[in-house]
């Protein structure tokens, strides 16, 4: 906190992580609910605008364009705000969504900020005696992008070794928080699945199939973890990604989180899932909660190793993100997904403060 602040009334805002948009199932029956529309498998010939070379074991196709607009409200109730930081996710281009196009940034004050460490970039607003007593304010970012079906055709036998020298390599195979690849019980389940196998691409195979076959999806208050899904057997779509991730890990595949939302309207359209790298290759999707919650539709469940649909926004990638600039206290985002926020004042009823996402809505682009 800074020192001119300290005979301030300082509380921190109470910030939102939704893991996922999924239903907690009416029976007790381990499969999901997914909030959103079914993607239809086609077997007809896909459009393709990314350029790929013959042979290419991924393929982006099947671009869809859409428009978003995101607004997260702050309203004051009855409190003598100084100052308020809040911070949000950026859209940025990664693979399988290209094109981001940021058209509206409001309040247009906002920096860009960055997590140098996991690419992941965001927005961040400092205002000061704002809102007043009984007064909101709007933060909001509209943004327009390209969304391409993930498709790939990997033969185990064309995957190279790993090159374990470089930073990127060291970085997605390490153990962090939420993601335990140090942890006893985490390392005997890898090597349990894996047995004798030593091919990546099958490794992870492997590991996606034990979530979706023994995680049970149960809605929990926010990320809880890969030890934590082993432990309890429950959790939602970030703590099967972190599963599969922690799994992949011990066995040295570079493996990270996708953080984002359905490309559908409504504020409970969030979403997790998870990538793995093979050299040679490239990043490699993979959604255990979705090859879990339509695993009895056909095909869906091998669809979803390797495969990614094109109806999502991609917000962030990895969990711990550094926010930027420094958060107080050197907070580390456990995920990047909903705002994060905190504010200062000098009196009056602080609970009267708050902060909710008001608008995810998605139209054609």
């Amino acid at each position: 906190m800074k020192k001119t602040l300290k005979t301030f009334f300082l509380v921190a805002g109470l910030f939102f992580i939704f893991a996922c948009s999924l239903l907690v199932p009416a029976s007790p029956a381990p499969t999901p609910t997914v909030s959103r529309k079914p993607f239809v498998l086609t077997t007809s010939t896909p459009e393709v605008l990314i350029p790929t070379e013959a042979g290419d074991p991924i393929e982006y196709i099947n671009p869809e364009r859409y428009r978003v607009d995101s607004v997260a409200r702050v309203t004051n109730g009855g409190f003598t705000l100084t100052e308020l930081q809040v911070y949000q996710p950026k859209p940025v281009n990664w693979d399988g969504q290209e094109k981001v196009k940021i058209e509206e940034v409001f309040p247009a004050s906002a920096q860009v900020g960055r997590d140098e460490v996991t690419g992941s970039e965001m927005y961040y607003w400092h205002l000061k005696n704002t809102p007043g007593w009984g007064k909101t304010q709007d933060l909001r970012y509209r943004f327009t992008f390209t969304a391409y079906e993930t498709r790939t055709a990997i033969d185990p036998e064309s995957v190279k070794p790993y090159n374990t020298l470089t930073a990127e390599y060291r970085l997605f195979t390490r153990a962090e928080p939420y993601l335990e690849a140090n942890d006893p019980k985490i390392i005997a389940l890898a090597d349990r699945i894996g047995g004798n196998e030593t091919n990546p691409y099958l490794l992870a195979r492997k590991f996606y199939d034990h979530v979706v076959d023994a995680a049970r999806y149960q809605g929990v208050d926010g990320l809880q973890g890969a030890k934590a899904l082993l432990e309890t057997g429950v959790g939602e779509c970030g703590d099967y990604s972190a599963l599969f991730i922690a799994l992949a890990r011990v066995k040295k595949i570079p493996a990270r989180s996708v953080v984002g939302f359905w490309a559908i309207s409504g504020t409970n359209q969030t979403h997790v899932w998870a990538e793995f790298y093979l050299e040679g290759i490239g990043w490699v999707p993979a959604d255990p909660t979705v090859g879990q919650s339509e695993r009895y539709r056909e095909g869906i469940q091998d669809y979803y190793f390797g495969n990614m649909d094109n109806q999502r926004v991609i917000l962030s990638k990895g969990f711990n993100i550094k926010l930027d600039p420094p958060a107080p206290d050197a907070t580390v985002a456990s995920l990047l997904q909903m705002p994060w926020w905190w504010f200062w004042g000098t009196g009056g009823d602080a609970s009267a403060v708050s902060l909710r996402m008001t608008e995810w809505s998605v139209m054609p682009g």
